[in-house]
């Protein structure tokens, strides 16, 4: 009887310590759910198949500043309106393929205001009838991630931009210097090969001339050397309607001598964030070309605008003047020593120059120009210093 009384005790024991582990394991698994969903780096949520919340984790309280009155609303309604599109479409995923995670990035507003970018898994579940019953979505901050990659994109385009000018400098010093070096070679062949004095003297006012374009050359490819090894030059803030005033009583000679209509549109307050000898510069390019190629068969006018945009100032300047074959010079328009006119003072340097100064600054520059109609040039300065 012993005997059997210790089998069954051991064996009661048995039962009793298989019992506690179940319940260890029990708890030890919704532990770990439990502590999933209050995870404090990934949002966690559930909507039911309308979209609105059912279900929200503690981290995304926290950091979205919501509170439980989110639940039963519109998840949608969280989401920037840019984005709610994207969120919408693979939504619809999650009805035509659920069980399967679908991936976005979707922008939210945090409680300090600012917005987030977040990648987010959307899983549709089915219920017991196979029918979708919530959408499971889980998430984590990216925005770190997203703006390295803009920054790193940003670097690509720079690097992407100074290829293509050192390709222009190749092209420079392959074509014009050498060409300037073959015609002074030449010249002085000639010179030393003479038969007479008027020859000599012929041959030295060719040298002469050639070696003045050879410097001429030269003074510009060390403005655009200039300009690119000061693309980190300190800017300044300026106020862009003074800056104007400065250039155009700088050209009122001429302006006033061809009787051309200037009109300025720009808020005496409005300031841009720039290297100011390149503003002076670019001002100064623009409207003297502006001046320059006028139209000779009508009155001839300049319009200056400017408006703040949320990421710096729109600067046009637009005139009636002769204009532009784009589909003929579009590609060549801001190339150095191009030329679109038979005025005998351009040389093909100052759109050149322009773009580069303007691009230095981290802007950019457009045109649209018609011919018989005339041109507009489109700057966008940016606000960073």
């Amino acid at each position: 009887m012993l005997h059997g009384n210790t089998t069954w005790l051991v064996g009661a024991l048995f039962n009793v310590t298989k019992e506690k582990h179940r319940e260890a394991y029990v708890l030890e698994v919704a532990t770990h759910y439990s502590s999933i969903l209050s995870n404090q780096s990934v949002y966690i949520l559930k909507t039911d198949p309308l979209g609105n919340y059912t279900y929200v984790n503690d981290f995304f309280y926290d950091r979205f500043g919501w509170d439980s009155d989110i639940i039963g609303t519109s998840s949608l309604l969280s989401i920037i309106e840019e984005d709610r599109p994207k969120c919408l479409e693979v939504v619809m995923q999650c009805f035509q393929a659920p069980e399967v995670p679908h991936q976005v990035i979707l922008r939210k507003p945090y409680r300090d205001g600012s917005i987030k970018s977040n990648h987010w898994e959307f899983k549709g579940i089915l219920g017991e009838g196979g029918e979708l019953v919530e959408i499971l979505c889980v998430g984590y901050d990216v925005t770190l991630l997203l703006e390295n990659l803009q920054r790193a994109q940003h670097l690509l385009d720079v690097t992407s931009q100074q290829n293509l000018r050192l390709q222009n400098f190749a092209y420079i010093i392959s074509h014009n210097i050498r060409s300037h070096s073959a015609n002074l070679t030449s010249l002085v062949q000639l010179l030393s090969e003479a038969k007479s004095k008027a020859q000599k003297t012929m041959f030295l006012l060719m040298l002469t001339t050639s070696t003045e374009q050879l410097a001429d050359t030269i003074v510009n490819l060390n403005d655009i050397v200039t300009i690119n090894s000061n693309v980190n030059k300190p800017k300044a803030v300026r106020a862009l309607k003074t800056e104007i005033d400065k250039a155009l009583e700088a050209l009122s000679v001429l302006i006033r001598q061809h009787h051309i209509t200037v009109e300025v549109e720009v808020a005496p307050n409005l300031t841009v964030t720039v290297v100011p000898a390149y503003l002076d510069s670019i001002l100064l390019n623009l409207i003297s070309n502006a001046v320059k190629y006028r139209a000779h068969d009508r009155p001839a006018f300049i319009w200056l605008r400017a408006q703040a945009k949320p990421d710096g100032v729109l600067l046009t300047v637009q005139d009636n003047g002769l204009g532009i074959n784009l589909t003929k010079y579009r590609s060549k328009l801001f190339g150095m020593y191009k030329t679109f006119h038979d005025n005998e003072d351009a040389r093909g340097v100052g759109l050149f120059i322009t773009k580069n100064q303007v691009e230095a600054m981290q802007g950019t520059i457009q045109v649209e120009s018609e011919v018989g109609v005339g041109s507009t040039f489109i700057i966008q300065f940016h606000e960073s210093a």
